[in-house]
């Protein structure tokens, strides 16, 4: 992460994103590339103050990154129902990210979404 702004509590404390453990942590990726097609992904936190004992939300850091559509699981998923072949649900849901019981509910999804005719058969997505 490039950027690592202290964090400033209501009662006055301040300290840095990394000296203080953090109670959750999430990445926040901005809606709109740059014009060099890269996006701003922020790690998100929360820490608990070490002298009042509040919680405190803010940015633990900042960076740039290359967003690829073909990386996005539901490029995955398109891709994959509408190539025409036979392929593995379970190799599926390693490549994406989500658990098998999730691909069994998307890929109907976007069956009726993109009319593409297969059945699921003994975890294989099979084309008609």
């Amino acid at each position: 992460m490039a950027k690592k702004k202290p964090i400033k509590c209501k009662c006055g404390n301040t300290w840095q994103p990394l000296e203080v453990p953090t109670n959750k942590e999430w990445n926040f990726v901005s809606p709109m590339p740059d014009k060099n097609g890269n996006v701003t992904i922020t790690r998100m936190a929360s820490w608990t103050c070490p002298s009042c004992g509040k919680s405190k939300t803010g940015a633990k850091g900042k960076t740039k990154g290359e967003f690829k559509e073909e990386d996005t699981p539901k490029y995955q998923i398109e891709h994959a129902i509408s190539a025409g072949e036979k392929f593995s649900l379970e190799d599926l849901a390693e490549k994406t990210g989500f658990d098998i019981d999730n691909i069994r509910k998307i890929i109907p999804m976007y069956q009726k979404k993109k009319n593409i005719k297969g059945k699921i058969k003994d975890d294989y997505f099979i084309p008609e």
